[in-house]
């Protein structure tokens, strides 16, 4: 097991787990560990002996984007943010490894994103996904456009993105969102044995199913549109008001 600042990194029994550490940020995805975590999926990647790769988080499963981070960018370096976070993402649908995020507390913005990129979603009791980007006068800016209409179907996604409503792991579930439920406590069990379970199944037949759903959809398309979208709104005055509303805990007055 190796352990920076940002993410841990265990590999065992054909399983790679790798666990966003900035428990005291609620693990919010800043540009050095969205970083760390492309270099880790590539390193599993290449890897032979790991079969199945785990996402999870140290407390939380991820907040969302770093906003401070955020707040200091000019448009057109939020536009790179943008695309860094979605490069990763991508790397993990284009892994031949099958990928579980495996979430409880907050999965939320950025952090719900990351979860939609994964191909299986098991969530805890406590867990709390959401798009609340809407509040901030920005869209989601990982991916989630696409994949959250994907996967719940248009009109619940635009419902969902249009209101910023986040919604408990009963709901989640009910919705399509993750596989299955269980309590936090049983929720590391589970994840291990379903992981346990994959990893005993042919490698060489995940890598083609993997494959096959990621060339026959349309998702390059749509996430340089959603980009373009990013960037248009973080240059507005909504997304100014937003995120300060945001930093200086009030509502915004859009």
């Amino acid at each position: 097991m190796t352990t920076d600042e940002l993410l841990i990194v265990e590999k065992k029994a054909r399983v790679c787990i790798l666990t966003l550490n900035r428990g005291a940020a609620r693990n919010a995805l800043n540009s050095a560990m969205l970083n760390q975590l492309d270099a880790a999926l590539l390193d599993c990647e290449e890897d032979q002996e790991t079969r199945v790769v785990i996402i999870t988080g140290e407390r939380d499963f991820c907040a969302g984007a770093d906003l401070r981070e955020l707040g200091q960018m000019t448009p057109d370096q939020a536009e790179k943010f943008s695309l860094l976070g979605q490069a990763v993402f991508r790397r993990i649908e284009a892994l031949s490894k099958v990928v579980i995020a495996v979430a409880a507390g907050n999965a939320l913005g950025g952090g719900c994103e990351l979860a939609l990129a994964c191909d299986i979603r098991l969530a805890g009791e406590s867990a709390r996904f959401g798009l609340p980007e809407v509040n901030l006068g920005l869209i989601p800016g990982f991916g989630g456009t696409q994949r959250l209409s994907a996967l719940v179907g248009p009109g619940r996604a635009k419902e969902l993105i249009f209101s910023g409503r986040i919604i408990d792991a009963r709901e989640a579930a009910a919705i399509g969102l993750v596989s299955s439920v269980a309590g936090d406590r049983n929720l590391p069990e589970q994840a291990a044995k379903l992981a346990a379970q994959l990893a005993r199944k042919s490698p060489v037949a995940h890598a083609a199913v993997k494959k096959l759903f990621l060339e026959t959809s349309r998702l390059d398309q749509g996430l340089a549109l959603e980009v373009a979208a990013f960037h248009e709104c973080f240059d507005s005055q909504d997304r100014k008001d937003g995120i300060a509303a945001f930093l200086e805990k009030r509502q915004p007055d859009f």
